[in-house]
């Protein structure tokens, strides 16, 4: 072994090793520190380049979720509870039983075939990357979403990770921030898919939605039954290929941690994890400049029409109450609206907050939301109106307050006050109507 090769082990010993630690210590400062001296950078701002639409057939579901379980019938409810309120239910769910022998847990599952649409399927115990690719080759979706049984997932993030993946036809994988539960409470801000860290540590989450046909092009998960990684695995060949993620800087993904978790199983046994990684992708992690020049080649692919698989009113949620809208124009101050005006409009409503880029509202008015959408964190500035008139032409919602930049412009709008055009491409509305004021 090379003295450059000696230290880059021990730095990576060290980093595993002393990771828990250094968190406690320093929490997300120290993490990001830690990132930047192995190499780590953010991508900035990417080169651009027009792209074209690309239909998806509407007898078709748009995105799969796949829950591999192996005796976990007393979490599993809840994650389905989660898929249940989902704000986008354009998704078909597939339930692979990975040969659990736990009587309540089979037991559920014979109930869940019989009852419900979901898909089950039966296989021997051979492990969460055999029972996810199972489910997969059997997915129909264009987008695939791994849920383990034991987590859950908030009502908006299939939603939100999905608009970034169609706006952007250069992007392969979106996920978001990791909030863990149960015997450990601890907020986790991961990242973009970045090759260089990716040799390092494991910063995506395994609810991570990327394309079915980028599973297909690396062959799955690593079905190896010994791998405490196997989704960090999964990554790296993602990676490997050029595939770009983004993050969404909220913790839409809940992680839960009990004794059986496999993340504290894998965290006991850091060094042989890395090993077998290491192994297993010699080049990726061996040859930085290649790691590197992945994330160079990362282009910015803006659809033209964002929305067109995701324009129909019968692929959302229709919430037991309706909704309130109050939507933040860019460059909007909405402090021209008193909170006692804003509570007597909303009432008893479901408030949704659309945001395209301005000063961050009150915090009452965040609490308050059911759904918060920060359109500067999905879209690219040139496509938020696309999705704002979208929003309004395909849910159930019974008044709305648009608030511009100009002080003292806010309007009040029914649904009557909307024109909506309906051709080929996805619905639009005309915010120019004459609103009440």
């Amino acid at each position: 072994m090379s003295m450059a090769e000696a230290i880059r082990s021990g730095a990576e010993r060290f980093w595993f090793l002393c990771r828990p630690a250094l968190r406690r210590m320093t929490g997300n400062p120290g993490r990001a520190a830690l990132h930047w001296m192995l190499g780590s950078r953010p991508c900035g701002s990417l080169p651009g380049e027009p792209a074209t639409a690309e239909p998806w057939a509407s007898e078709l579901p748009l995105v799969s979720v796949v829950i591999p379980c192996f005796n976990y019938g007393r979490y599993l409810l809840q994650a389905l509870r989660s898929l249940r309120e989902q704000t986008l239910q354009d998704f078909e769910v597939i339930l692979v039983d990975d040969g659990s022998d736990d009587p309540a847990t089979r037991r559920l599952l014979v109930l869940l075939e019989r009852l419900t649409s979901l898909t089950v399927l039966r296989q021997a115990n051979v492990g969460p990357g055999a029972a996810r690719n199972a489910g997969i080759a059997k997915a129909r979706g264009r987008y695939v979403c791994c849920l383990d049984a034991d987590d859950l997932l908030a009502p908006s993030y299939l939603e939100k990770c999905v608009v970034m993946l169609e706006a952007d036809a250069g992007l392969g994988l979106a996920h978001s921030w990791l909030q863990l539960f149960g015997r450990e409470r601890r907020l986790v801000k991961t990242r973009d898919l970045d090759p260089v860290l990716l040799a390092h540590v494991n910063h995506l989450g395994v609810s991570a939605v990327f394309s079915r046909s980028a599973w297909a092009a690396v062959g799955g998960f690593s079905e190896v039954r010994s791998a405490l990684y196997e989704d960090w695995d999964f990554w790296i060949r993602l990676a490997s290929l050029g595939v770009r993620g983004r993050v969404i800087g909220e913790a839409l993904m809940f992680y839960r941690r009990h004794p059986r978790s496999r993340l504290g199983h894998a965290n006991r046994r850091p060094r042989q994890a890395c090993r077998e990684l290491r192994l297993a992708h010699r080049e990726f992690c061996a040859n930085s400049a290649w790691r590197k020049s992945l994330a160079d080649g990362y282009r910015r692919r803006l659809v033209d029409e964002p929305l067109l698989n995701l324009s129909r009113p019968g692929q959302y949620r229709r919430p037991p109450v309706r909704i309130f809208v109050v939507c933040l124009q860019r460059g909007c101050d909405i402090k021209q609206c008193s909170r006692p005006e804003l509570e007597v409009l909303i009432g008893k409503a479901t408030l949704h907050l659309l945001i395209e880029d301005c000063a961050e509202p009150p915090g009452w008015l965040v609490e308050r939301a059911a759904t918060v959408y920060r359109l500067s964190g999905l879209l690219d500035e040139s496509q938020c109106a696309a999705f704002v008139s979208n929003y309004f032409a395909t849910r159930d919602w019974l008044g709305a307050l648009v608030v511009p930049q100009a002080p003292g412009a806010a309007r009040f709008l029914h649904p009557q006050d909307v024109v909506v055009e309906r051709g080929d491409g996805p619905a639009r509305w005309d915010r120019c109507q004459s609103g009440r004021k």
